[in-house]
């Protein structure tokens, strides 16, 4: 039977058994045993991950391709496995000596990438961006109904900006008022999630895709940094998240497009993943043209190796 190699990293970290973990099958060269989208499903599934890779075979000396697979199916976008992919081809692969590997290929266009720092691995991945503040504001009612413990920790009149870093990925961003707070956060009651096709948040236009509650705290000392961070904690109906890039992308792109100056980057550490033992470090870099709207959002992180194997390709009439 054919097997596939693959490797597993933590993301957003240096430090196995932290961050945010990935696995990466690397596709046959041979087109003719290219595998459809059920088989690349299927051993998503066998591994259990948020989220695995597949690495296409390389067609060009300065571009690779991936396609990215949750346990519900195919996205265009994610942002730790375009940063577990970017530090594989930039600082773990074969090809990383050659220092050919710019540009990432994904089904939402090209990414750029790059080394941010050699010392640290640290990688850098400009994603693309289409932002919208949407017009509704989520009630803290439908936040206390998803997540009753938080109600020693909201104001009655409380309502929440929802916000969408592209057209498909949105957050309804908490802003809480302490880590005692951030503490008491749970999986939603029911395991429900927000309706972002059939519910009123989203604009018109903006109804697919994912909706998920990102919680966060401002201006914490943070001992590992030495530095002032935020802390998150993201929740998709009973799934928690120890790193989501995509939704630190969106309350950075967020924080700037509302409280940002006009024509600078803003930079920012995003810890999430504390609550769950595997501390997750999420880097955003956020600027703003002269009109204050995002001109570029860049993130950044790094991951460690910690398996490599083989596994078997599924039959398809499985």
């Amino acid at each position: 039977m054919t097997q596939l190699k693959f490797i597993t990293l933590d993301v957003f970290t240096s430090k196995p058994y932290s961050g945010n973990p990935l696995a990466v099958v690397f596709l046959p060269e041979d087109e003719s045993h290219a595998l459809t989208q059920r088989q690349k499903h299927m051993i998503t599934l066998e591994f259990n991950l948020s989220e695995t890779i597949f690495v296409h075979p390389k067609q060009e000396a300065s571009k690779r391709s991936i396609d990215i697979f949750t346990l519900e199916g195919e996205l265009t976008f994610a942002g730790h496995p375009t940063i577990g992919a970017a530090t594989w081809f930039l600082c773990h692969g074969p090809d990383a000596a050659a220092g050919e590997v710019t540009t990432l290929g994904t089904k939402s266009g090209d990414i750029q990438i790059a080394i941010q720092d050699p010392a640290t691995q640290y990688v850098a991945a400009k994603i693309a961006h289409n932002t919208r503040i949407h017009g509704a504001r989520f009630s803290v009612q439908d936040l206390l109904r998803l997540h009753p413990t938080l109600a020693p920790f909201c104001a009655q009149d409380a309502s929440f900006p929802v916000f969408s870093i592209v057209n498909g990925m949105s957050q309804v961003l908490v802003e809480l008022p302490s880590l005692e707070a951030l503490a008491a956060v749970t999986p939603a009651t029911g395991g429900e999630m927000v309706d972002s096709e059939g519910g009123t948040y989203l604009d018109e236009g903006w109804r697919a895709g994912l909706t998920c509650v990102y919680f966060f705290v401002r201006d914490v000392q943070d001992s590992v940094m030495n530095q002032k961070v935020i802390r998150t904690r993201m929740v998709l109906g009973t799934l928690e998240d120890p790193a989501t890039g995509s939704a630190a992308s969106g309350l950075t792109a967020y924080l700037t497009l509302t409280e940002g100056e006009a024509g600078k980057e803003h930079r920012y550490h995003v810890v999430q993943g504390v609550e769950m033992g595997r501390r997750s470090d999420i880097g955003v870099n956020v600027t703003l043209d002269g009109s204050k709207q995002v001109a570029k959002v860049e993130l950044t992180g790094t991951a460690v190796e910690v398996s490599e194997g083989k596994i078997l390709v599924p039959d398809e009439e499985k």
